[in-house]
């Protein structure tokens, strides 16, 4: 062991388990204290207790009375959230999990092995779900985001896998930000969005070249990187704390208010020393927005990247629980979904983009049920009907005039009356008018109108006739159809919480009075809600969130969406539903498909 010289003034002493008389407060800020177990890699604060891990003694707590083993084993990394600390046993090559309470310590269980070497972890608890998220990885850039504890029961589920970067040596979680931070010696520290539904990307937060940071944490909201001479700096480099005499080769550290812990790697020893706690930056304080969790998913889209689109609601006449759930795969054709999630029909008609559904339409003498869906194969229509079991029959497909079709949606302002509206990059909308000739649909143009830039989604309010159209980066135009020519004008910009892309759009007819428009923010992965008549107010926003119970993850990245009051089922569903589709599937990652919440359930956590 390497002897150190150690100035202190002692307050009190400790005697440990292995016979040591420990100093436990010193006012010095050169004082170095031995303390906890030999071999040992990271420690961490609990209430007012301190936590170690040891390779070759286990799981050690200090309190004011003592250090003590209170988990035996060999381990080594060591991270806790609230009353959960997450190590690595080497014997069992597996990360394991310990419920922290007195006097005694309870083992959850074991991740499962992971084809992966595992080299640094970390925990991340969500307030907007009440979940506990843990990372890990090693140096060569491989990550895993894990489902550790749904409604405070262990229940480990893989989310996803992320590629971070070569050299990553340790990490840490802003969970107020939802930012996981690694660190790496060759450039510095990087930054990947750490939300459940995030995207797989990730910046360089601060450039160091060649640098010697060795450990990452967090304390009091701030990020704090250390070195292996004791420094501690900020995520925007700023020096907090000077190097520490008298210790070389530290690998950790973890502080409260008014202490720090480090390890020393070139004795094996942990030591503890004074630190004079940072104060906390301000900070925008990010929005709390409530999550929903997922209660159906739909099977998979058949090939990977970006597949799945849009989604429609079709209502069965008699048994609302035998709705059917239509979706373009816009690689190939429509598919359907019981409320269930299990596909039961595919039609491969082309690459279609949107879709839309519109029942009870007088057509040909009779009442009839049907789909239209903008084909980019051939810039046309695709025309269904449905019969009234929600079996689909695939009609004569219908040319346009639209050079590069995008999005579409249905208007029937009388029962015997249909029309589509289809839009294209250019920014054109064009309307036709469907009629039932030699036993099918043909669409004439009738009309057209232009927003600047592309849209995509739209909806048409048949009562009011109006047109709703999301402009993609610009917001939301609404355009009176009694007026001729059709005019409109922009009454929901983008900013503030509707964050660009602007996607799926649709309405949720609550009563005779009051009509909701439902909104993706794909910038931002959230769903937004504003009145349908002026002024258009917002009136909140929420997410679909990880559904740990089912094995289900939220919804992120969502192009289209598509809502009814009309009931599909029993008790929660008997308001309606919101079905919207999952541009980053996962739990574990997995290809593109469509989430559905019951509307019961939005409208209890915005207070509707």
């Amino acid at each position: 062991m390497k002897k150190l010289t150690i100035k202190i003034k002692v307050a009190g002493l400790l005697t440990c388990m292995f016979g040591l008389n420990l100093p436990v407060a010193v006012n010095a800020t050169s004082a170095h204290l031995p303390i906890g177990p030999m071999d040992g890699s990271q420690s961490a604060k609990w209430n007012d207790k301190w936590l170690y891990a040891s390779e070759k003694q286990g799981l050690f707590l200090s309190d004011k009375q003592a250090v003590r083993q209170v988990v035996a084993g060999n381990f080594t990394y060591l991270d806790v959230a609230k009353d959960i600390a997450l190590t690595y046993d080497i014997n069992a090559d597996q990360i394991k999990a310990i419920r922290l309470a007195q006097p005694k310590m309870h083992t959850l269980g074991l991740l499962p092995k992971r084809d992966i070497e595992i080299e640094w972890l970390c925990l991340q608890p969500r307030e907007a779900d009440n979940n506990l998220y843990a990372w890990i990885g090693n140096e060569a850039g491989q990550a895993e985001q894990w489902l550790l504890m749904s409604k405070s029961e262990w229940k480990p589920q893989l989310l996803r896998s992320l590629s971070v970067t070569m050299g990553a040596i340790n990490c840490a979680v802003d969970s107020q930000h939802e930012q996981l931070y690694v660190i790496e010696n060759a450039t510095g520290i990087w930054r990947y969005p750490a939300a459940p539904f995030a995207p797989a990307e990730g910046e360089l937060a601060l450039y160091q070249k060649e640098n010697s940071f060795t450990d990452i944490g967090l304390y009091n909201g701030e990020i704090l990187i250390f070195n292996d001479s004791g420094q501690i700096f900020g995520v925007d480099g700023e020096l907090y704390s000077q190097a520490i005499e008298g210790l070389d080769e530290l690998e950790s550290f973890a502080v409260d208010a008014t202490n720090m812990t480090v390890y020393s790697d070139a004795d094996g020893r942990y030591y503890q020393l004074p630190w004079q706690a940072v104060k906390a930056q301000a900070k925008a304080n990010n929005e709390l927005i409530v999550e929903i969790p997922t209660q159906v998913e739909s099977g998979t889209a058949d090939r990977a990247g970006d597949t799945m689109d849009d989604p429609a609601i079709w209502v069965h006449p008699k048994f609302p629980e035998k709705s059917r759930i239509l979706g373009t795969n816009k690689r190939w054709g429509l598919l359907s979904f019981d409320m269930q999630g299990q596909q039961v029909q595919a039609l491969e008609v082309g690459r279609i983009n949107n879709v839309d559904v519109r029942q009870k339409v007088m057509l040909g003498g009779q009442y009839r049920d049907i789909a239209a869906a903008s084909n980019r194969d051939r810039d046309s229509l695709s025309l269904f009907e449905i019969d009234s079991q929600g079996d689909i029959t695939v009609l004569a497909e219908q040319p346009t005039s639209l050079k590069d079709i995008y999005g579409l949606c249905m208007y029937q302002p009388k029962p015997d009356e249909l029309y589509a509206f289809a839009n294209d990059k250019s920014g054109i909308i064009a309307q036709y008018r469907l009629s039932w000739q030699h036993g099918g649909l043909i669409a004439k143009e009738v009309g057209h109108f232009t927003v600047p830039s592309q849209p995509e989604g739209c909806v048409a309010d048949d009562d009011k006739q109006q047109l709703f159209v999301g402009e993609e980066d610009v917001g939301i135009w609404q355009f009176d159809l009694t007026q001729s020519p059709i005019k409109g004008k922009l009454i929901i910009e983008a900013g503030g919480p509707l964050v660009a892309d602007v996607e799926g759009i649709d309405l949720y007819h609550k009563n005779n009075d009051e009509t909701y428009l439902v909104v993706s923010s794909q910038g931002n992965d959230s769903y937004l809600l504003y009145e349908a008549k002026k002024p258009f107010a917002y009136i909140g926003r929420f997410r679909i969130g990880v559904n740990g119970d089912k094995g289900y993850d939220g919804s992120g990245e969502t192009d289209g969406l598509a809502v009814t009051a009309r009931p599909v089922g029993q008790g929660v569903w008997s308001q309606g539903m919101l079905v919207v589709q999952d541009g980053r599937n996962r739990l574990p990652d997995a290809h593109q498909n469509f989430k559905w919440v019951p509307w019961s359930m939005i409208s209890e956590a915005l207070g509707l």
